[in-house]
């Protein structure tokens, strides 16, 4: 295998132009490499249409090999089975997904705002068909392969408390919210803006309609505020109350001055 440095010192040799005429032993190396990268894909797009139609167990390894116009050796070469398959296939979705939900940046934090931004990016990963199909799918496979829920967990809900935790802490240090415990607060919102709207689509097969997801997520931040977020003033303390006060409101009307 030629390491990066030996394909530095070709380029250089060939004034900074690396063609198959000049080295086709080199060419060869990178066609065969862009071959097995095309058949990679291959066999994962083929896994993905056919575990989301068919399901996990009635898909079988000649399924996917056809469907991908590869050889079971082929596939074997790839994938060491179908477990690893779906391994790869759950990785990989998660992978396209990761946009982040927020990141570090220099203007001043809006609290609603940036709530409302984050909310928006973090339902939009699961409310599309896709999404939904590959949830169930993992969901189905979880119990039998702790491997595929760890994934899962790791580079979805787990990144997604992570990247919204970030958010609270920098909020947390403009004085913006008070949370004892950050990541917990972080599940919270994201479980508060999304309720039961994968719920009611994965049983009813319908997607919610734009006006009820505004809702929960406008319903979400409004909840997440009134619990966290810092009010603009200093808290007014009620003045203690006197005996003399107190004698004054439990006596009748005609004995008061």
């Amino acid at each position: 295998m030629l390491c990066m440095s030996c394909l530095s010192q070709v380029t250089l040799m060939l004034g900074g132009r690396m063609t198959s005429s000049s080295n086709p032993g080199l060419s060869r190396v990178v066609t065969d490499a862009g071959r097995t990268e095309r058949k990679h894909t291959q066999i994962v797009d083929s896994a993905r249409t056919l575990f989301l139609e068919s399901g996990f167990d009635t898909t079988s390894v000649d399924a996917i090999a056809r469907h991908a116009g590869v050889s079971k050796a082929t596939l074997y070469a790839h994938f060491t089975d179908k477990d690893a398959l779906l391994l790869a296939l759950v990785e990989e979705d998660c992978e396209r997904r990761r946009d982040p939900l927020w990141m570090p940046h220099d203007r001043t934090i809006d609290l609603e705002r940036d709530l409302r931004e984050i909310g928006q990016r973090f339902l939009s990963i699961f409310l599309d068909d896709q999404a939904l199909a590959m949830h169930r799918l993992i969901m189905s496979c979880a119990a039998r392969y702790p491997a595929i829920a760890e994934a899962f967990m790791r580079a979805g809900p787990d990144r997604c408390d992570a990247e919204v935790a970030a958010f609270l802490r920098a909020a947390k240090a403009e004085g913006l919210i008070d949370v004892p415990n950050v990541r917990l607060a972080a599940t919270q919102f994201l479980m508060l803006i999304q309720g039961r709207l994968p719920l009611t689509w994965a049983l009813s097969l319908q997607a919610p309609i734009a006006a009820e997801s505004r809702a929960q997520l406008e319903g979400g931040i409004k909840v997440f505020i009134a619990a966290y977020g810092r009010k603009a003033g200093p808290t007014r303390q009620a003045r203690p109350v006197t005996k003399t006060a107190s004698k004054r409101a439990r006596a009748p009307a005609s004995r008061r001055p």
